[in-house]
C-alpha cells in the first residue's frame, strides 16, 4: 500500500484518537477507572495512545482525575449529556444506532469550515434522522491543505437510511452501535439497492464526462 503524506496521516491519527476517545468514555460510564484498569478494558491500546488520549481528553474538559492511584471520571457535562442521551433513547423508535465520521479537505480554511456547518446543520434538519450528538474537529492545516471532519452519533429509520446517510453525506467511517441483528425487509432491501445502483451509476456518468472533457482539453492544446 503506499504511503500516507503527512496530511493524511495527522489527520488518520487526529480521526482515531477520536475514536479512542469514545472508547474510553464508554468504559468510563460504568465508574471511575486507573489507567491500568483502561488498559485492561481497552486491549488493543497501547500505553502511549492512551495517555495521549486521556490528556487529550482533560484539557477538553471531557474527563476529571482525582485520588491516588489516579483515577479518571466523566465530567458533569459530560454525564449530563449521557443523561440527555437516555431520555432520547427512551422515545427513539428508530432501527438502527450508528456513530460516523464525515471527513473533509480544503485549500480554504473559510470555505472548509462553511461548507463542514452546511452538512451539519441539514444533517440535524433532517427528519430521517436523530441525533444524540454532534461536533465539528478543529481544522488542522499542513501543506496548504485544511483538514477537518465531523463526529456524530446518530439513528436512522431503515437501511435505506443508512445508505442515503453514506451516500448524500458523505460518511467515511460508520460503527453499527445497535442492534446486535438486524432483518431487512424486501421493500426496504430493494430501496437500498436502488439507492447503490443510482450511486453507482452516476459516477459512472461523471467518469464518463470527465473523460470526454479531458478528450476535448487535449485536442484542443494539440498545435
Amino acid at each position: 500500500m503506499p504511503e500516507l503524506d503527512y496530511e493524511s496521516q495527522k489527520l488518520k491519527e487526529k480521526v482515531a484518537q477520536a475514536e479512542l476517545q469514545t472508547i474510553i468514555g464508554k468504559a468510563l460510564k460504568s465508574g471511575p477507572k486507573t489507567e491500568d484498569e483502561l488498559l485492561q478494558a481497552i486491549p488493543d491500546v497501547k500505553y502511549d495512545q492512551l495517555i495521549s488520549a486521556l490528556k487529550s481528553m482533560l484539557f477538553l474538559k471531557l474527563i476529571t482525575k482525582d485520588g491516588y492511584p489516579v483515577k479518571y471520571s466523566l465530567s458533569k457535562e459530560i454525564l449530563d449529556g449521557l443523561s440527555s442521551k437516555k431520555k432520547l433513547s427512551e422515545i427513539d423508535k428508530n432501527i438502527l444506532k450508528v456513530a460516523i465520521l464525515i471527513e473533509s479537505k480544503s485549500n480554504d480554511k473559510g470555505d472548509l469550515r462553511q461548507s463542514m456547518e452546511k452538512i451539519a446543520d441539514a444533517l440535524k434538519n433532517d427528519k430521517e434522522y436523530l441525533i444524540y450528538s454532534l461536533d465539528i474537529a478543529d481544522i488542522v492545516l499542513h501543506d496548504e491543505l485544511f483538514s477537518t471532519f465531523i463526529s456524530a452519533e446518530l439513528s436512522c429509520q431503515s437501511l435505506n437510511s443508512l445508505f442515503r446517510l453514506i451516500y448524500f453525506y458523505g460518511a467515511t467511517s460508520v460503527e453499527i452501535l445497535k442492534p446486535d441483528k438486524f432483518t431487512v425487509g424486501i421493500a426496504d432491501l430493494q430501496q437500498t439497492a436502488q439507492i447503490i445502483t443510482d450511486m453507482t451509476h452516476g459516477y459512472a456518468t461523471m467518469i464518463y464526462q470527465l473523460r470526454q472533457e479531458n478528450s476535448q482539453l487535449s485536442r484542443l492544446r494539440k498545435p
